[in-house]
């Protein structure tokens, strides 16, 4: 669906893509990570048709994107990082306003913008001034401006900046229901926890290259059958000197952190020898309050790959 190979673009002499390359398959909620200054943004302009690449080449669903621009964005619904809004036009105006725009029949377009007033949860907001609604609100009301026209695929590039924790899980959920309806989206964002409930896969960008982790992935697979390990956050009553030294002595284990009554261990061989940690520590006298086991999440990945702080 998405084909991207060594892909190249400057500015004033400043490389943004250098040799980027990609293949995103049709169906796929595809996600791009990489540092500030990585080539994301760029990248995604370039697909959207928005910016002309210097070299290499870009097709989205077989149309080239620069030799065949107008076959390309009616597939495609762009929502750029710093999208604008038009504050004092009134929901549904806008709405129209954009349908307008993308040149929907005039008999179609009543029932469009009713559709997408009603997915978005707009529709008791409809005589609202867009000035007015909430931060979460004007994120649902560009994500339905996006799909007015029916996009076949989704170019998402930090939808979920500066949301707060209820609307970006809303923002999830709709992202997770338009792909199962065939949508293919491909999304850039800073927040990997996000990703990581909603992607299949994963590409990793420094430097306007294809990035790679320490097992040479430049690409990752977010829901793998067997984790090669396990990551255990363990919370004990009172001090945890004495579960940190019996975790450091249990075979395969590694103890990450350690703070007040709390600590990281990483353990290999999945999670039966995680259930073997936990019997070690009760069985060796340890008040444990909670204890969660889970497979290396995308920030640890991350980490391994950029290396840093958590982005």
């Amino acid at each position: 669906m998405i084909e991207i190979e060594e892909l190249r673009k400057s500015y004033n002499g400043q490389r943004a893509l250098d040799g980027f390359s990609l293949r995103v398959e049709e169906g796929e909620l595809f996600g791009l990570v990489g540092p500030n200054g990585a080539g994301k943004t760029t990248l995604i302009k370039i697909l959207a048709t928005l910016l002309p690449a210097d070299g290499g080449r870009a097709r989205v669903a077989g149309y080239d994107v620069a030799a065949a621009p107008r076959a390309v964005k009616p597939l495609i619904g762009y929502l750029p990082d710093v999208p604008g809004l038009y504050q004092d036009m009134r929901v549904s105006e806008f709405l129209e306003f954009f349908a307008d725009a993308f040149r929907l029949p005039r008999l179609r377009k009543r029932a469009v913008v009713e559709r997408a007033l009603e997915g978005s949860g707009l529709s008791e907001r409809r005589a609202a001034f867009v000035e007015t609604l909430s931060l979460g609100l004007k994120q649902r009301l560009l994500l339905a401006k996006t799909l007015l026209h029916e996009p076949r695929v989704l170019l998402l590039d930090e939808p979920a900046t500066g949301l707060d924790p209820l609307a970006r899980i809303e923002l999830r959920e709709h992202l997770k229901a338009l792909n199962r309806d065939g949508v293919t989206i491909f999304i850039s964002s800073h927040i990997l926890s996000d990703l990581e409930d909603i992607c299949s896969r994963v590409a990793l960008i420094a430097n306007g290259r294809n990035a790679a982790d320490v097992k040479g992935r430049t690409v990752l697979t977010l829901q793998e059958a067997v984790p090669p390990r396990v990551i255990c956050e363990i919370e004990v009553a009172g001090e945890a000197e004495g579960a940190a030294r019996l975790a450091g002595e249990f075979a395969g284990a590694r103890l990450l952190e350690h703070a007040g009554n709390r600590l990281r261990v990483e353990i290999a061989g999945g999670p039966e020898q995680a259930a073997a940690l936990l019997r070690h520590l009760v069985g060796s006298g340890v008040a444990v309050v909670r204890f969660d086991s889970r497979g290396p999440g995308l920030e640890e990945r991350y980490r391994e790959a950029f290396g840093g702080p958590r982005p």
